[in-house]
């Protein structure tokens, strides 16, 4: 027997019981409340105990405030005050199973508590629950409401910050004047909740009293109403796998319910069961089939499923069923737009826009960006420009607000709103010029590319890159010397670069300096030998020196490389030709007849 006990000793050193930390405040509201806390214990018909909790007095008419889920199955219930004093517990009074509450008899009396009024209870208030712990002291926890649960607009629960043990169920929550506002439930991890306070006044009157024995025994969380309860909570607070527990068990006991099959669904979408989401949509549409709401949640399943197709009718009946829903508006529209559907996707833009919502950027982005597929480019720079006005600094808006006005051939303000992203995307500076050279390239303003191309090459000196493109706007512009002059310093930065010395022989044939072109290509031809075109062109520098003896090899290089071009064997052959060469100039015609037959045309009359 003594070792007995050192073990129980010993066990209880090192297994200390949970000890609350306390504020001076909650140690206040405590001392002056605890006399109205009575830690129950509920047995089973072979006197086991099979729940326990708490409950507190009201009215100083022995009557006692407690969950029903405590008392539910019970066959006796025992009570006990902070003394330890056994308190009687007679029977029932009243219950209210869709919110959890027991209203009890006691014998004798106990100090009742204060009641306030739960409308009073809102986010970050400051609560204090007095619940008893598991050695059936009263204790205290203090916390805050976090936020409102809406069951039903007629049942309100509050989600507290709380950290207690389950053995607080039934408790008062009091506010810091120690009034009572609410009935704390803990029902287990995670499914803990407050009962207003002004919910449960108009069940606090003296009415028969039910004993144990005679009550209709049940497993509250095994009821409809109390497994909707910790569904529908659950859900609330966003613990979808523990909600499914208690949600299919009530959807099987009433099928017919479109509000269990609205909550199922959506505790499956969350958890990605998309096709048992699907199913629920189905069933609460076959129950009623102008349930806006259920069309939408379909389609949106749809959506996430990508069957975009499958989405579409259901969101528009959504949006026939329930017009000034603008989430339907917005979610049909961007299944229009993925579907490539821009004009539908467009309509429903607009009409998402015109129920105007409190974010007017997203709808007009998404309408601008419609108008552009559509090739509607003054449409899509009005959207893209109200888009703007709603994020000034939004960089998408800006490049696509500068891609419209660049389609609509307004190039000055292209240029301008570029400008602009250069300097709420600094990083991209260089990106965005070299759109800006691009599209005045493109549009044949040579000038306004040059200066473009200048200020890139400002922002670059160390780019062979854009002084190369620089070079090839001064040669669009005809200002050849210039263009040489650019080329000569990309390749300074980069001796081996081809295309540079390609350009310069360009150039200087447009020059007819041709002694200076051939230099050119050569250089080009010796970095990149495999070249026709390169090789050609020696040959025609060659050619309009009247050296037709150096332009042979030159062409015959470029029909080695080229066997199918047709001009350098034209040129070839009037080589030989200059040469007095008939013979070879014969053979030539022969070959060019089976490539070009123009050509070869036009070389017969030569040789004739």
């Amino acid at each position: 027997m003594c070792q007995k006990r050192m073990i129980i000793l010993s066990l209880l050193l090192f297994f200390p019981l949970l000890v609350y930390t306390q504020t001076e405040e909650a140690s206040r509201i405590l001392e002056e409340n605890k006399k109205g806390v009575i830690s129950l214990n509920a047995y089973g018909e072979n006197k086991e105990e099979i729940a326990s909790g708490t409950g507190f007095s009201l009215k100083e008419n022995m009557l006692l405030v407690t969950n029903y889920h405590l008392i539910s199955n019970a066959h006796s219930v025992q009570g006990s005050n902070f003394k330890g004093k056994k308190i009687k517990v007679e029977g029932i009074i009243a219950v209210d199973k869709t919110l959890n509450i027991a209203v009890l008899k006691i014998k004798g009396k106990a100090p009742a508590l204060f009641l306030g009024n739960s409308d009073e209870l809102e986010m970050g208030k400051r609560i204090f629950a007095l619940g008893c712990n598991e050695s059936q002291e009263i204790t205290v926890s203090e916390g805050t409401i976090l936020e409102l649960i809406e069951i039903t607009p007629h049942q309100r629960l509050f989600n507290p910050s709380l950290s207690v043990q389950e053995n607080f169920s039934g408790g008062p929550i009091l506010d810091t004047n120690g009034q009572v506002l609410g009935l704390n439930a803990v029902l287990g991890r995670g499914l803990q909740f407050i009962i207003p306070i002004n919910k449960i006044k108009p069940l606090i009157k003296m009415g028969q009293v039910i004993p144990f024995k005679s009550w209709s025994r049940e497993d509250y969380l095994s009821s409809f109403e109390g497994a909707y309860l910790a569904g529908k909570f659950l859900s609330l607070v966003d613990e979808p796998g523990k909600a499914l527990k208690y949600l299919e068990k009530v959807a099987k006991e009433r099928p017919e319910d479109i509000e269990i099959h609205m909550d199922l669904a959506s505790n499956y979408e969350k958890l990605r069961h998309y096709e048992s989401a699907l199913s629920s949509f189905k069933k609460a549409i076959q129950l009623d089939e102008k349930r806006s709401e259920a069309h939408f949640g379909l389609g949106m399943i749809y959506v996430k499923m990508r069957r975009l197709e499958d989405a579409v009718p259901s969101l528009e009946k959504a949006v026939k069923l329930s017009p000034g829903n603008l989430e339907a508006y917005y979610q049909l529209g961007n299944a229009y737009e993925e579907l490539r559907d821009f004009a539908a996707a467009a309509e429903m833009y607009r009409g998402y826009l015109n129920l105007k919502p409190k974010t007017l950027w997203t709808g007009y982005l998404r309408l601008g960006l419609c108008y552009l597929e559509l090739g509607q480019f003054e449409d899509a720079i009005s959207a893209l420009k109200e888009a703007a006005k709603e994020k000034p600094d939004d960089v998408k808006t800006h490049y696509n607000l500068a891609d419209a006005y660049q389609k609509a051939g307004h190039y000055d303000k292209a240029h301008e709103t570029y400008e602009y992203l250069t300097k709420i995307d600094p990083e991209s500076t260089t990106s965005y010029y070299g759109i800006v050279f691009r599209m005045y390239d493109q549009a044949g303003m040579s000038d306004k590319a040059i200066e473009v191309a200048k200020k890139v090459v400002e922002l670059n000196p160390d780019s062979e890159l854009a002084i190369y493109n620089l070079g090839i706007m001064y040669s669009k512009a005809e200002k050849y010397q210039e263009s040489i002059e650019t080329f000569n310093r990309a390749l300074k930065l980069r001796p081996d670069y081809d295309l540079a010395y390609f350009n310069i022989g360009l150039n200087y044939f447009k020059l007819k300096k041709y002694k200076e072109a051939v230099e050119g290509f050569k250089k080009f031809v010796e970095i990149t030998p495999d070249n026709a075109d390169a090789w050609h062109n020696i040959g025609m520098g060659y050619m309009q020196l009247k050296k037709f003896d150096l332009a042979l090899e030159p062409l015959r290089k470029c029909i080695e490389l080229r066997p199918d071009y047709g001009t350098a064997y034209y040129n070839l052959a009037i080589c030989y030709l200059n040469l007095k060469d008939s013979y070879s100039a014969e053979e030539v015609y022969q070959k060019l007849r089976s490539i070009d037959s123009d050509l070869a045309q036009k070389l017969k009359k030569y040789i004739q």
